[in-house]
């Protein structure tokens, strides 16, 4: 989802680890900083479009804190997740910028069940999200809205993020997850409250890495109906490496791994704590 200067290096990394905290892969990952990649695209080519293809296996499908797949996926190499993803984003002008983007769930998990997203989609693929969003920044201070579209178990959960960040030390940001359509009889309509920043960020002989840290709190019984409070926090540390570049592409090895800590009953998980692991390869054009 985005890449040649160590300042370029520098940007893609801050979205990269958006990738592997609290959030699923998705729409709300892609939220946080999306205005570092279209800025990005604007001073390498002068287009105001960037694209952006990402390849990725997951060891845990975490969202919001939920590990989806429970005891098929307890630790890093029970099962994993091919979890691709694409976006385009466009850069109205220096300060603001729109963006879109579709993400699948595709496993073979035993306890998953069969695919059920859509007439066109089946099989293996279990979960396809789609998103649209606006960001827009005052001086140092960026807010985004994400509208998104989670297709799975044959019905549609809809999520509206507002996510908040400023750019000074440690990146801080908060995140308003709302759930306003819900799947199924046993799911609530609610809201989550993630916080979180940047520990550390730096590069070293062409490897982008950092750390990152955030915490969740639910309201409105997210996950579970009748609990409501702190949900998890987690610890994140990832890479990023670009092996090709040119004018028109680049591609970059990624991966990080992320440790959560979840309360088991806001989150209906049956463990109290998950080392997560993600790698994969991006293209960005």
């Amino acid at each position: 989802m985005q890449r040649k200067t160590n300042k370029q290096t520098n940007k893609i990394m801050k979205l990269k680890k958006i990738l592997t905290t609290g959030a699923i892969f998705s729409a709300a990952v892609l939220s946080a900083h999306a205005e570092e990649v279209v800025e990005v695209a604007a001073e390498e080519s002068g287009s105001p479009f960037s694209f952006s293809v990402s390849l990725d296996y997951n060891s845990h499908f975490m969202s919001y804190g939920a590990n989806v797949w429970g005891d098929e996926t307890k630790d890093i190499g029970d099962e994993w997740l091919f979890e691709p993803s694409l976006g385009m984003d466009y850069a109205i002008n220096d300060t603001s910028g729109l963006y879109v983007g579709a993400w699948f769930d595709i496993n073979g998990v035993s306890g998953a069940g069969p695919g059920e997203v859509g007439p066109d989609l089946g099989g293996d693929t279990k979960e396809m999200d789609l998103w649209i969003g606006y960001w827009f920044s005052i001086d140092k201070l960026t807010v985004d809205f994400t509208f998104q579209q989670w297709y799975y178990a044959d019905e549609t959960e809809g999520i509206f993020d507002i996510t908040l960040s400023y750019d000074m030390m440690f990146s801080p940001y908060i995140k308003a997850h709302n759930r306003f359509e819900v799947v199924g009889d046993a799911q609530q309509k609610g809201t989550m409250f993630e916080i979180g920043g940047t520990l550390y960020e730096g590069e070293y002989e062409g490897l982008a890495y950092g750390f990152n840290v955030g915490a969740a709190f639910s309201v409105d019984d997210y996950h579970v109906a009748g609990e409501d409070g702190y949900a998890y926090s987690f610890l994140g540390a990832s890479a990023s490496y670009v092996v090709y570049s040119s004018d028109s592409l680049e591609v970059d090895l990624h991966g990080g791994l992320t440790y959560y800590d979840t309360e088991k009953d806001t989150t209906g998980n049956a463990e109290d704590s998950y080392l997560t692991a993600n790698f994969g390869v991006g293209f960005s054009f």
